[in-house]
């Protein structure tokens, strides 16, 4: 919750949007939920959709915006777009993000490793900007996923840091799952 209160949150790889709708449950300003898949695209549309109408209350509106992408829960609206990892930009800009999001996309028989990346090398700009990644950890044969992930981010001038465990909640944590923070490493 003091993670997303008040933050413009970005969600990478959103698949279905639950990250999405709970950041905005949260209480982030602004969410923009993103996949590079049209039809994941569409069913986080249909998924952020049908939240916005299962939490409505009666003071407030939740109707999509006339292009059909964006939506509102407890007044945080939340734009779902299609967006390439690294490559172009999402609505209201690359540079202009407090959060990003990432669950379970370092996974690179399905994903390369660098273009996300390279889109967390453009979305934290600012110092304070923050990545939180949730990886699971699965043997690939041509090398360690969590090795090269930090090795390229390390060429980008991001630092990877794993949240202990003793550190995670004690019912939502599990020992094959690490959380991440990745923040740009400022030089002195």
């Amino acid at each position: 919750d003091r993670l997303l209160r008040g933050k413009r949150a970005v969600d990478l790889g959103a698949g279905t949007g639950v990250t999405s709708i709970a950041a905005a449950c949260f209480g982030a300003r602004q969410v923009i939920c993103t996949d590079g898949e049209e039809a994941v695209v569409r069913l986080a549309r249909d998924n952020v959709a049908a939240a916005c109408q299962s939490l409505m209350t009666a003071s407030q509106t939740s109707s999509p915006s006339e292009d059909g992408n964006t939506f509102s829960i407890f007044n945080c609206p939340i734009v779902v777009e299609k967006y390439w990892w690294g490559v172009g930009t999402v609505t209201g800009g690359n540079d202009n993000c407090d959060i990003v999001l990432v669950s379970d996309c370092v996974l690179p028989k399905l994903y390369p490793i660098a273009p996300l990346v390279d889109a967390l090398d453009q979305f934290l700009q600012s110092p304070q900007a923050l990545a939180v990644l949730s990886y699971e950890h699965r043997w690939y044969p041509e090398y360690d996923p969590r090795d090269e992930f930090r090795r390229l981010a390390a060429i980008k001038s991001l630092g990877v840091e794993t949240v202990p465990m003793e550190e995670q909640d004690e019912v939502y944590s599990t020992d094959d799952i690490e959380i991440w923070l990745v923040r740009r490493v400022v030089k002195n």
